[in-house]
């Protein structure tokens, strides 16, 4: 720890270690848009390669209903990049996630005679549609990113797909928890 003056003020400045992080990137068939979630690597090595192990079984091709996965740990990003590409504004669906706490050793249950169909549902069925959070804590999100005084669920409009409407046009309970309040933040933040 350093202090530093100046004419002013004495404050001081730690050194934060510098992380760097995996990418996780599941590409939706149904929706056509690719997320990335960021999870970071020092203290989940063993996690991740062991997931990564698992995802390099199976020779991934898109379907409307399902996800392929693909996890990118020769080129990790710095904390700054990963925390910038949280803000990349591309998606209708979600918006990219960034991990900093302790990722659980994942086991998709494969068997050496699955067909590869059964292994991209078996991965699905895990991951898809942001499952890794069940896997993973501290998800670094920014308070304007997410949405206060949502209404409650009895208030709402049932649409003709089943979810809720919120009033205004906006759809609940489609997507999980954290993907719907960055659905809905993403919609109310303007497009530059």
């Amino acid at each position: 720890m350093s202090t530093h003056h100046s004419p002013d003020k004495t404050y001081s400045e730690e050194k934060k270690p510098d992380y760097t992080y995996a990418l996780l990137m599941e590409t939706s068939g149904e929706e056509n848009e690719s997320w990335y979630y960021l999870i970071r690597y020092q203290g989940n090595e063993e996690a991740i390669a062991y997931l990564e192990k698992q995802l390099d079984q199976v020779e991934w091709y898109l379907k409307d209903d399902s996800s392929t996965f693909v996890i990118e740990t020769k080129f990790l990003v710095s904390e700054t990049t990963a925390k910038e590409l949280t803000k990349v504004d591309l998606n209708h669906c979600s918006f990219h996630r960034k991990f900093d706490g302790k990722l659980e050793k994942i086991n998709l249950g494969f068997k050496e005679h699955y067909t590869v169909g059964k292994k991209m549902t078996k991965a699905f069925d895990i991951l898809g549609h942001g499952g890794i959070e069940k896997f993973i804590d501290k998800e670094d999100i920014d308070p304007e990113d997410l949405v206060s005084g949502s209404e409650p669920e009895e208030d709402s409009e049932p649409e003709s797909d089943g979810s809720k409407s919120d009033g205004k046009g906006k759809k609940k309970g489609t997507l999980p928890d954290v993907l719907a309040r960055k659905s809905k933040a993403k919609a109310k933040r303007p497009k530059k």
